[in-house]
């Protein structure tokens, strides 16, 4: 069972920005956040690792990128991921998206390799400067993902960013859950429909990372009225929809105040006002 908020360990940040995200995942433990959500792009898992270390009760999330989707890579990827966190098992492991890459060498923590080099094995691109593609079908790097499962690396398995018709071609059984991006400009309306009717969680990663969301005056008048914040809203409104947000922040008075969303409920009035967004808005600004 998926906490019903969770933590995003991404650091990065717009304009190619990196954060250090050790100090304020040691604030969400302490402010009550279980769900944790991480990747071997996010080249932290070590120092997130660090930060976790004493907490229990923990609901670990992990990706695996796509250059590691051939299944001896993708095992080997999911192995260092447990030892850079020092933990024996993921909750939930996910492809991170649909399209496999060429593998370049493994994502070693850029602690020891550096970011540049982080960066080299983690795009390989073509002399146009196009992603270099690998062919291996998306059934095999499914099964491979299936027999964590059964070697007792994760609990469960799941996907992020797919569509309906990618989840689709992995056959069965379907995935546990998808991680998709989710806010008030792109609801993925669609996508969270489709894998609700088949019992597929959505995790919502971005939910507040919109260009000029939490400045929405609309968001501003409902949170005035609610006395809570936009950001608060919006993560309601999320977790209204089923979806399971995944904020992130190293300021640890939004680190609280995300949390204090499961605190309120929206009326169908609010919902509905929050929904119009999307019509203003077809896509994300």
């Amino acid at each position: 069972m998926l906490p019903p908020i969770g933590f995003g360990c991404s650091p990065f940040r717009p304009g190619g920005r990196r954060i250090d995200l050790e100090a304020a995942v040691r604030t969400a433990v302490a402010a009550g956040y279980r769900l944790f959500d991480l990747a071997e792009l996010y080249g932290n898992e070590r120092a997130v690792g660090r930060a976790l270390r004493h907490a229990s009760d923990l609901f670990l999330v992990g990706k695996v990128w796509r250059t590691n989707f051939r299944p001896a890579a993708l095992r080997a990827a999911c192995e260092s991921s447990l030892q850079r966190l020092g933990v024996e098992a993921f909750d939930l492991y996910l492809l991170h998206a649909p399209e496999a890459w060429q593998h370049q060498g493994p994502l070693s923590d850029p602690e020891e390799i550096g970011w540049d080099e982080f960066a080299r094995r983690a795009q390989p691109i073509d002399a146009e400067g196009a992603p270099q593609l690998d062919d291996v079908p998306v059934a095999e790097t499914w099964e491979a993902m299936r027999d964590l499962v059964r070697r007792g690396l994760t609990a469960a398995v799941g996907v992020s960013n797919f569509t309906p018709a990618q989840i689709d071609s992995l056959g069965t059984p379907l995935p546990a859950a998808n991680q998709v991006a989710s806010s008030p400009y792109r609801p993925n309306a669609e996508v969270v429909a489709w894998c609700g009717q088949r019992g597929i969680a959505v995790m919502a990663h971005s939910p507040l990372s919109a260009p000029g969301l939490l400045a929405e005056p609309l968001l501003r008048e409902l949170a005035a009225g609610l006395r809570r914040t936009p950001a608060q809203i919006v993560l309601r409104w999320n977790l209204h929809r089923g979806l399971v947000p995944l904020p992130s922040s190293a300021d640890p008075a939004h680190i609280a105040e995300n949390l204090r969303a499961l605190d309120f409920e929206l009326d169908a009035a609010a919902v509905e006002a929050v929904d119009s967004l999307a019509l203003r808005y077809p896509s994300e600004p």
